[in-house]
């Protein structure tokens, strides 16, 4: 498949998928056969997997509508076996993320996971009902279940005899198990999946351990998200006011990133968690979380003295994760000034205990010479997907944007009025505003652009999900910084937006799109914009 794409550009949908015109063709070079109507490659399976395999393993590269030869595909005869499994992988959850429900992107990967787990019981066999054995697996652990759509069950359990059979064909062409219909039996290929898709798997802290373990592991989870599915079990079993005491108790003289995986848990914990807040209030190193948190309860600001000091927490917290160039981001980000030394000179001043090593350390990093985000611009096409003709933006923003910050610019390249949900989907992860409460998103503020691009160059956003505009952004050029350039900025478009409410009743004409006076609006939008919670504490939801 990749050989044969690859060798002359192939026009791809909005999605990455061959186009109709090109399905047949690509039907006779696998000796596959192509029923006689189909709307894209997507509606043959035997056709589809191939081409997200290709596309996966980097054999194939997906970009600006066309399909070409990928990076893997010259080299591909002389990968080393690491890497031929690596790809195998990768192939295999490109297929599982393309036969998955867009709401819910893990299920067949989590299928796949727990299918191969109950094989790899020697005393199991596909013979026995493997579909009761992985809806036992599912229950028994929270933190899958509620990232698992059942519907996703539909494609591969006949509905006469409740076997998983297109889920044990699914495996077969992977090989990751071998066997007869009935007596598949997992591979040595297939333990080996099992054990890279389960250290994939979200952490859960058993009910039981000690309150300083709890903070030792949230610090090494990703987002307040991944955070509060990580503790459920371990908060099931008490009071949300006793975890709270627990958790702060814990952080308390501790560092700034255990500092900063206890209070995330404990926001979320939300009203019940305010007299341990209370407590914590004149604590010398949780006393600045506490007083924030009591102060946006009580609708009015902290003492200016606590939101350095939390400037340099969360720089701090970022060093020890991130890393510098993300520390110097937050630094940049709450101390302004003319050059680096007078905003090291205000982290000093902070009086953080941390500040003198934070300023220590970023000080070196500059010195390095190495990339820094504060000095880059992405040059980014925002595509309005499934429009022809097509719809696009081509924009600038400064590399540490949030994905908040984006969101407000495409609102305003495509003039939508902002009155309904947005989510942002970055590889594997959503992203929202944490005001909107959406089910398994995390906190679009947290996330900068360098960072949402460094797992991706093309990333999804999706608004008002009743009309369902999708759009496409992908990542053009890394640019310098041009010191006498405003940003955000647009630079070129194609087409009008459409009209958001047309009606058929009172149809209305686009109105034209005028460059000038768009980035007059993202302007403005910047200046008005609201600070950004990259330095600003947050925490997942409760609901």
């Amino acid at each position: 498949m990749a050989g044969w794409a690859g060798a002359a550009p192939r026009s791809v949908t909005a999605g990455g998928v061959l186009r109709r015109p090109d399905v047949g063709a690509a039907g006779a070079v696998l000796g596959v056969a192509v029923p006689s109507k189909v709307r894209t490659a997507a509606d043959v399976p035997a056709l589809h997997r191939p081409w997200c395999v290709a596309v996966g393993m980097g054999l194939l590269n997906v970009d600006a509508g066309k399909a070409g030869a990928g990076p893997e595909l010259s080299r591909w005869e002389a990968l080393d076996e690491k890497a031929v499994l690596d790809g195998w992988l990768a192939g295999l959850r490109a297929v599982c993320a393309a036969e998955s429900d867009r709401r819910f992107p893990d299920s067949v990967s989590i299928l796949v996971s727990a299918a191969l787990g109950v094989l790899a019981v020697d005393t199991v066999s596909a013979g026995d009902d493997l579909f009761g054995l992985v809806h036992a697996v599912l229950h028994s652990r929270p933190e899958l279940y509620d990232r698992f759509s059942y519907t996703t069950v539909d494609r591969y359990i006949d509905a006469d005899t409740g076997r998983l059979g297109g889920l044990l064909d699914l495996l077969a062409m992977f090989g990751a198990v071998t066997g007869g219909p009935g007596e598949e039996r997992i591979t040595e290929l297939g333990r080996w999946a099992l054990s890279r898709l389960k250290d994939e798997e979200p952490v859960s802290i058993d009910a039981d351990a000690a309150a300083g373990q709890v903070v030792a592991t949230l610090a090494d989870v990703a987002g307040d998200q991944g955070k509060w599915v990580a503790v459920q079990s371990w908060l099931a079993t008490r009071r949300p006011a006793a975890a709270a005491d627990e958790l702060l108790a814990a952080a308390t003289g501790t560092c700034a990133a255990l500092r900063l995986a206890a209070v995330s848990v404990v926001i979320g914990l939300g009203e019940a968690a305010l007299p341990a807040w209370r407590r914590a209030a004149t604590s010398p190193d949780l006393g600045p979380h506490a007083r924030a948190v009591l102060a946006a309860w009580e609708d009015s600001d902290p003492p200016p003295a606590d939101g350095r000091w939390l400037a340099v927490e969360f720089a701090a917290g970022a060093l020890t994760g991130a890393g510098p160039d993300e520390a110097l981001s937050c630094v940049y980000d709450a101390f302004p000034g003319p050059e680096l030394d007078s905003r090291l000179v205000a982290v000093n001043a902070s009086g953080h205990p941390e500040g003198t090593a934070l300023a220590e350390a970023l000080a070196a990093f500059v010195a390095s010479g190495a990339p820094r985000a504060v000095d880059q611009a992405l040059q980014l096409k925002v595509t309005l997907a499934r429009w022809r003709p097509p719809i696009w933006r081509r924009v600038l923003l400064p590399a540490t944007a949030t994905l908040a910050d984006l969101h407000r610019v495409i609102q305003v390249l495509f003039g939508w009025d902002g009155d309904h949900l947005h989510v942002f989907t970055v590889g594997r992860n959503r992203y929202s505003d944490p005001f909107h409460d959406l089910d398994e998103t995390d906190d679009e503020y947290q996330v900068r652009l360098n960072t949402a691009f460094a797992a991706d160059t093309t990333i999804g956003y999706e608004y008002d999900f009743g009309a369902g505009w999708r759009h496409e952004i992908a990542l053009e050029k890394i640019l310098a910084c041009d010191p006498a350039r405003t940003y955000p900025v647009c630079t070129a478009f194609k087409s009008d937006s459409p009209v958001e409410y047309w009606s058929e009743d009172d149809p209305t004409d686009p109105e034209p799109f005028d460059l000038t006076e768009i980035n007059h609006r993202l302007r403005t939008s910047e200046e008005n914009a609201p600070v950004s919670a990259i330095t600003t504490p947050h925490g997942p939801r409760t609901g």
